[in-house]
């Protein structure tokens, strides 16, 4: 499988259907307008929340990261922000020169930051990395790969432990943002954590924690020069005050916003303000391995409590999806006979608590965010299940704090979060409910999972990927694995003079073609 050709009959766009397809209206980009010729230089200010926890891929954890991380780091394989089609990046071929192994023709040419070049050692070192390091939070992600090889100074070979058809889709993603080894081996104990050095078309400048992330351009860019100077990503987690900032001409567009601003914004004649189709949605991740929530009837009790509905409108202003599937309607591997599994019914969440030795009532300790777009959604969760007896404990935190709390130091029943953004659906689903996925607080699978998860791997065709997919999604309603409440939109304001921004459906931009109009 080598850029659309075919290996066995298997086409490329056949194997990453599962990073590709999408239905409908989810096709439109988040910007199609005529534009003038792009222009070089300034700094772009941007405005965005949520303070990094690392702004090494392989030790972060937050989706919001990527606002960051994909302007210093490129992936060894890229995609189209609009429909996930997967591109050349740093890898400027792939192929499965069988089932079980994925071969990497590089990019020649190419230096890291710090003037070392980029290679297959280095494609080798940090895949290992990935796989090996005591810190990694994405070993789950590459938990196929058995080894890896350069098969020349610019060729990698990656065995398996057996088919994995998601991942070219996961070499997009942190596994693929490769690090120089030299600052790794020069860093303390190999943390470079705050010390980030890639090849992307931006260099690291400067972190000042909750306040300010400067980036300049990389005047050394392997690939077609980014227009921008410099970026100022300002960190701003109330998101009233970013989007002010935009309206006073603080900062030039403002990320990751909620349903509100973008009300307001759309008030003013003088700001764009975007929402467009998203794979983030907003959960609470569960620890089913001890405690009330290892009762498959309190889960199920909680989602039946939800009215999922009333929070798209209250929360997301109808510009989100309410509805209890981990992906939007349209999306190829969201079955719509099950998006809506669990309706709103008190009486049946009411029985089935009883029925758990609850009949008085339950309550669930929670972590959750403590910005003010999260308190409004804790609110409206918690007055939902309140309604049905379950009443939640919430301890708020900031996300990297609420994230260690839950699952790493393992305190607590629940965590409310957004997630998603994958590139495949294999992703999604391993991320959250694989044994060893940094997500699944209590590092157990249920019965059924393991077998579901092996074939959306090994089935390379669409229709029987498709399937399977279906499969998942309703073992994972039906043993409400998670607490899905509502699907985000991507929300952006910006000011007119901002052009060739696109979030696209994970919401993660690059700011490569981004430019300033005079």
């Amino acid at each position: 499988m080598k850029n659309g050709t075919h290996l066995s009959g298997v086409s490329r766009r056949t194997i990453l259907q599962g990073a590709a397809a999408v239905g409908g209206s989810l096709l439109v980009p988040a910007t199609v307008r005529a534009q003038a010729q792009p222009v070089s230089g300034g700094t772009l200010r941007v405005a965005m929340p949520y303070n990094p926890a690392a702004l090494d891929p392989l030790t972060g954890r937050n989706n919001p990261d990527f606002n960051t991380l994909y302007t210093i780091f490129d992936a060894l394989i890229g995609f189209e922000p609009s429909t996930l089609e997967l591109k050349p990046m740093l890898a400027k071929s792939w192929e499965f020169t069988d089932p079980t192994t994925l071969v990497l023709e590089l990019q020649e040419g190419v230096e890291f930051h710090d003037g070392e070049p980029f290679n297959a050692d280095a494609v080798v070192f940090h895949l290992t990395r990935c796989k090996d390091d005591p810190r990694s939070n994405v070993k789950s992600d590459v938990a196929s790969i058995d080894t890896v090889e350069a098969t020349g100074p610019m060729q990698v070979s990656i065995k398996l432990t057996r088919p994995d058809a998601s991942l070219p889709a996961v070499l997009t993603d942190r596994p693929g943002l490769i690090v120089s080894p030299k600052s790794v081996k020069e860093a303390a104990d190999g943390n470079v954590d705050r010390a980030p050095v890639g090849t992307g078309p931006f260099k690291f400048v400067e972190w000042r924690d909750n306040d300010l992330i400067k980036v300049e351009r990389n005047t050394n860019y392997w690939a077609d020069a980014p227009y921008l100077d410099a970026i100022d990503l300002r960190i701003i987690n109330e998101l009233n005050t970013a989007a002010r900032t935009v309206t006073a001409g603080e900062a030039d567009i403002a990320l990751n916003l909620g349903a509100q601003q973008i009300a307001v914004a759309r008030r003013s004649g003088d700001l764009e303000a975007e929402a467009t189709p998203s794979l983030i949605y907003y959960t609470s991740f569960l620890n089913y391995a001890r405690g009330p929530l290892a009762d498959v009837k309190v889960r199920q009790a909680m989602n039946w409590a939800l009215n999922r509905e009333d929070i798209n409108r209250v929360i997301m202003l109808e510009l989100g999806q309410g509805h209890c599937s981990m992906f939007p309607s349209g999306f190829w591997a969201n079955d719509p006979e099950t998006e809506n599994y669990y309706t709103h019914d008190i009486d049946r969440a009411k029985a089935l608590l009883a029925e758990a030795g609850h009949s008085n009532g339950i309550e669930i300790e929670t972590w959750a965010w403590p910005d003010q777009a999260a308190q409004q959604r804790q609110e409206v969760v918690s007055a939902q299940l309140a309604e049905a007896g379950i009443r939640l404990k919430v301890t708020p935190a900031t996300p990297p704090q609420a994230m260690q709390n839950f699952l790493g130091d393992k305190q607590g029943d629940q965590l409310l979060s957004p997630t998603g953004g994958l590139p495949d659906p294999s992703l999604a689903y391993d991320r959250v409910f694989s044994a060893s996925a940094y997500r699944n607080a209590g590092e157990i699978e249920l019965d059924g999972y393991r077998p579901l998860m092996d074939a959306s791997l090994s089935t390379f065709d669409q229709d029987a990927r498709q399937k399977v997919m279906y499969d998942m999604q309703r073992f994972v309603l039906e043993n409400a694995l998670h607490l899905p409440q509502y699907l985000s939109a991507g929300m952006i304001v910006r000011r007119p003079e901002v052009n060739g921004f696109e979030f696209g459906l994970p919401q993660r931009p690059r700011f490569h073609k981004v430019w300033i109009a005079a």
